[in-house]
């Protein structure tokens, strides 16, 4: 059966976080706009960390004023040297009012961001939302795309459209219907992510220790509660996501050093091996990559959304602009490619360098770090840096 007769002028495939932010964002500069993608059968527990510019652009769309009341500012970013190398670094703290900022980001639940981005849509007009996974998608025509969905009630589901966005993760149906190959890689790790409860105030600081495993990363949620991201060996990782209740609190503090107080793990443990992933080409001709289906590197630097919000600003912004369809995709492209890759590049380094027994290069990141810790100007700028998210005006 067909959808609607009138053809989309985007489809996105994909229904996270990345896709409906991004059909969001295409209906509101008047597109309209189809989404596909099965419905999610539990609520996303983890949280995301927006980063002050992605909070300015959701500002700027309508949605920040939407679950802003159900957010938590970041501001301060703590780095702690938690190896045993012989180059330790001290303790250095970041303050988001060294930049004239209120906070450096806010912490936000995912459910509570889909969940307002999902009513929104639901009652936009510009908005039609199909129950379904992609299946086939024909291309010969070079005006006009032609979408096969298949519902979760197995029918087929047809739908015409002149430009598609893949917004659906690692696995992309988009990518490979398109043909777009990708680099994959993997690390010597796996990560750990939980909350807890915690005795202490966090006074809103984020704390990043970084270990001879790789980061670990307490992100606060409330006050007294945050999220934990921790890089671990796979086989250490397996053991501590299974270990009990009472044994896991105390080893959480002691990795804590005691900072926030007494630990208490509330909810459920999630453990996966970490990899990464960027997309040879992130549009072509009539398509374009956002999100995890165009890039994938560990949870370091709050860099995930915050990229994939990058992506829909500048796909905007081209499909805006461009009024010739097979030109859209390689402007989108040339305007992520050196973005993504410098940062995916960064995230890679410093994750290796922190595996790294080799002592230059425990030296050279520590004389880093330190470096930004005692040269103001150097600091700043580094802090200013880390917050740009090249969104056009």
């Amino acid at each position: 059966m067909t959808l609607d007769k009138k053809p989309h002028d985007v489809l996105v495939c994909g229904a996270g976080l990345v896709g409906l932010t991004a059909a969001y964002a295409l209906a509101k500069a008047g597109n309209c706009v189809a989404i596909c993608a099965p419905q999610s059968p539990l609520p996303d527990k983890r949280t995301t960390a927006l980063l002050n510019d992605s909070v300015n652009y959701l500002e700027q769309l309508g949605i920040w004023e939407l679950v802003a009341k159900k957010t938590h500012p970041l501001k301060v970013m703590r780095l702690v040297d938690g190896t045993s190398r012989l180059f330790r670094i001290p303790q250095a703290d970041f303050h988001s009012a060294e930049i004239g900022l209120d906070a450096f980001g806010y912490n936000v639940r995912n459910h509570d961001l889909h969940s307002v981005l999902l009513k929104d849509l639901q009652n936009n007009d510009m908005v039609s939302i199909v129950d379904g996974s992609l299946t086939s998608l024909d291309a010969s025509d070079p005006t006009m795309q032609v979408a096969q969905i298949t519902d979760q009630e197995g029918r087929e589901v047809k739908l015409n459209c002149r430009f598609v966005v893949g917004a659906d993760g690692r696995n992309s149906a988009v990518r490979s219907f398109f043909g777009n190959s990708e680099q994959t890689w993997s690390y010597p790790q796996s990560a750990i992510v939980l909350d807890f409860e915690h005795q202490f105030s966090s006074g809103f600081t984020s704390t990043e220790f970084h270990t001879e495993t790789g980061p670990f990363t307490i992100v606060p949620q409330s006050d007294r509660r945050a999220g934990l991201v921790w890089l671990e060996t796979p086989d250490r990782a397996r053991a501590i996501s299974q270990m009990k209740d009472q044994e896991l609190n105390r080893l959480l503090e002691e990795k804590m050093q005691s900072f926030l107080g007494k630990i208490s793990v509330t909810g459920s443990i999630t453990e996966f091996p970490m990899s990464g992933l960027t997309a040879n080409r992130f549009g072509d001709q009539y398509h374009a990559l956002i999100g995890e289906a165009a890039h994938v590197f560990p949870p370091i630097g709050a860099q995930g959304f915050n990229l994939g919000i990058r992506d829909i600003s500048n796909l905007v912004s081209v499909l805006k602009r461009f009024t010739s369809a097979e030109n859209r995709g390689f402007e989108y492209h040339n305007l992520r490619y050196s973005d993504v890759k410098s940062r995916t590049l960064g995230v890679d380094l410093l994750n290796r360098s922190l595996l790294s027994e080799f002592v230059p290069v425990q030296f050279l990141r520590g004389a880093g770090v330190l470096a930004l810790n005692k040269f103001a100007p150097l600091r700043l700028q580094a802090m200013k840096l880390g917050m740009s998210s090249v969104i056009p005006n």
